[in-house]
């Protein structure tokens, strides 16, 4: 099924999303790498505020590209990096910021499939290498922090997306896991 999502995104929507599904974004979301999810977490267990709220806001494993002129922002680059190394800090993220879904590239863990299911919370895969493409869908930058500290991939940036995707619902609320049916489908061919 397609679906064509204008954030914020309920719950029962997100939850009724199906591995397989394919998803059109519309909406705010926060970029956040590794390095952003270890300082977001480490500010929220010193009790420290953030200078921005994540709290249900999709996140997407992503670095964007851009460029500053007299009128803000330009991205020119977004597309996913792989989201396995953000696997140590996802459930804790999850459950502390009630994020809706993820996006991002490659596979999940077991221990982000559980939290996933744990919050009713989905991961969305994007293509890689479209990075230029991604970029057509930014309607504009609300935010970006933390880049003079760790430079511009590994900065925190909440962008307004206008039809971002196709994006494809690799592992749902329910926990179907479409990178963990491929692994066994490839293991039994072997």
């Amino acid at each position: 099924m397609t679906r064509h999502v204008l954030l914020p995104a309920s719950p029962a929507e997100v939850s009724a999303w199906r591995a397989g599904d394919v998803v059109f974004v519309s909406g705010a979301v926060l970029t956040a790498r590794d390095l952003a999810h270890r300082r977001i977490l480490a500010a929220a267990r010193r009790g420290e505020p953030l200078p921005f709220d994540p709290t249900g806001l999709p996140i997407f494993h992503c670095g964007p590209l851009a460029r500053r002129d007299a009128g803000g922002w330009t991205i020119t680059g977004l597309g996913p990096t792989t989201s396995a190394r953000m696997d140590p800090s996802t459930p804790e993220i999850l459950a502390r910021y009630r994020t809706p879904f993820l996006i991002g590239k490659g596979g999940m863990g077991d221990s982000t499939r559980r939290a996933l299911v744990e919050q009713g919370a989905a991961y969305l895969a994007a293509v890689g290498g479209t990075g230029a493409l991604g970029a057509r869908a930014v309607r504009g930058v609300r935010g970006v922090y933390w880049l003079e500290e760790v430079g511009m991939p590994d900065a925190v940036w909440i962008l307004d997306l206008c039809e971002y995707g196709p994006l494809v619902v690799t592992i749902d609320a329910a926990g179907h896991d479409l990178h963990a049916e491929i692994a066994r489908r490839a293991a039994r061919l072997s």
